[in-house]
């Protein structure tokens, strides 16, 4: 399964064809899911695939399915959530399916390990786009060094755009940092750059894969350069 080619032409969308997908379609995600490496074998996740009609918040999209993620509280759970799940959005757009992360989703009983949600199905229009429409920062402003796999994780989607990440290409390792805020407006209407950043690690891991390079994700306590200002550190990929 090609999940590289999806980073560079994915568009997230809100208009859905209300048709559910075939049964055995939600069986092979649910079982590519299973496959997938955790970014952190301690922290424990969990989802479920469900309609409209399970789940609440504002101005939703009417998709067929939504993924409700969950989780038990660790430091980086929510790193993790996103990692992991980012690899159900490019499993879906290989498939040509369309995603869209949702913040404000929730399911409608009340569950305390509640993440974040996604909508998906069949999208009524092509939820495509070329490399050069991304409006994405640019390299020099989210990494120092170099490193080929930045690129893909340049192009990750992140809440409200905010792109909350920056990695330090050193020595054969990436040192990855994440904003704990937007700040202003943005910082009170969106509290997820936690999971953006495990959004771009899955985009790194990814085209990391695609070059035959390994991704091994460690949270080391000292030995790492200086965050910019701002930034706080959330782990090392060697």
């Amino acid at each position: 399964m090609d999940l590289y080619t999806p980073i560079f032409t994915r568009a997230s969308t809100r208009k859905f064809d209300p048709s559910p997908l075939p049964a055995d379609t939600l069986s092979q995600l649910e079982a590519f899911i299973s496959e997938v490496k955790p970014l952190l074998p301690d922290v424990k996740l969990e989802h479920r695939i469900v309609s409209g009609n399970d789940v609440k918040g504002m101005a939703l999209p009417k998709a067929p399915h939504f993924l409700l993620i969950s989780g038990k509280e660790h430091p980086l759970r929510n790193t993790a959530a996103g990692f992991l799940y980012q690899h159900a959005e490019l499993w879906l757009y290989a498939h040509g399916y369309a995603t869209r992360w949702l913040g404000g989703v929730k399911p409608k009983q009340t569950d305390p390990n509640h993440i974040i949600g996604m909508a998906f199905g069949k999208p009524t229009e092509p939820a495509v786009r070329k490399p050069e429409d991304f409006k994405r920062k640019p390299l020099s402003e989210i990494a120092r060094g170099t490193d080929s796999r930045l690129e893909a994780a340049r192009l990750a989607p992140s809440g409200m755009n905010g792109q909350p990440w920056y990695y330090i290409a050193d020595g054969g390792k990436i040192h990855v940092y994440y904003k704990p805020s937007l700040g202003g407006l943005l910082g009170k209407m969106y509290n997820l750059t936690d999971l953006d950043v495990g959004i771009s690690l899955c985009h790194l891991a990814v085209a990391g894969e695609h070059e035959g390079k390994s991704f091994r994700f460690t949270v080391n306590k000292t030995g790492f350069p200086a965050p910019p200002a701002g930034f706080v550190y959330v782990g090392t990929v060697e």
